[in-house]
């Protein structure tokens, strides 16, 4: 499940600087498939890419790099970079996240000061909820996470396991608070709860008129569910 923020659904190849977005995954393999496109067209395109992500994760991820990437040449030029969740974010909470905010902009500027054209960030979150102290904290974050990478170009893909599928709520309210166009892809969803379904309805009535959450690739049960509890609105769309 990926969440883009833009007028059109962004793909992992093809990202503007400055596009934030998070995925859910299943298992080790859609992981690894999701995270190897993004940090194989990062490297393909001269950014510096950070992974954040356990030893086992980015074992699996850097074997399924595609073929004309070389992983461990970019590990070796520090173009690419694998940093564990503790040695990317520490282990204690931050005192504001207003000091994340400022490590982020150096590593920005520091990947440009030693010839990258650009920074992009990959990174496993399931701890961030515990480090930082609440879901709301998460949900803050989120929001300013968002408009600091557009405003210094810096693009990323949170990565959350499908065991915290919970979080998509903060997120997409989150991305709610700074735009008005929201792209679900929901493939991968088998089954939401009438409760769920409400709460995302509930994230498309607070949009302006103007606004829409859009979800796509809506597989049958979902449609189903939507169809029999009447949570019908007109700025909650449903794409092929």
């Amino acid at each position: 499940m990926t969440v883009g923020t833009e007028y059109e659904v962004a793909s992992l190849d093809a990202l503007e600087p400055g596009t934030h977005l998070c995925a859910f995954h299943r298992s080790l393999g859609q992981l690894s498939r999701i995270a190897s496109t993004f940090i194989g067209h990062g490297l393909a395109a001269g950014d510096r890419v950070l992974y954040v992500t356990s030893d086992e994760h980015a074992e699996a991820v850097l074997r399924a790099m595609p073929g004309h990437v070389h992983a461990g040449d970019a590990i070796s030029a520090g173009q690419l970079l694998v940093r564990s969740f503790s040695e990317a974010y520490g282990t204690r909470r931050p005192d504001g996240l207003g000091a994340v905010a400022v490590g982020f902009r150096a590593a920005a500027a520091q990947s440009r000061k030693d010839g990258f054209r650009g920074l992009r960030v990959a990174a496993q979150v399931d701890n961030l909820a515990p480090l930082l102290g609440s879901p709301e904290e998460v949900l803050t974050w989120e929001r300013m996470s968002t408009a600091l990478q557009r405003e210094i170009g810096v693009s990323s893909v949170c990565l959350y396991s499908h065991d915290h599928r919970d979080e998509l709520l903060p997120v997409l309210q989150a991305r709610a608070a700074v735009t008005h166009r929201i792209h679900v892809d929901i493939e991968d969803l088998t089954f939401a709860d009438v409760g769920s379904l409400a709460r995302i309805r509930a994230v498309a009535a607070s949009l302006p008129e103007n606004g829409a959450l859009i979800l796509r690739r809506v597989p049958d049960a979902i449609r189903r569910t939507l169809s029999l509890s009447g949570l019908h609105h007109e700025r909650l769309r449903l794409e092929p």
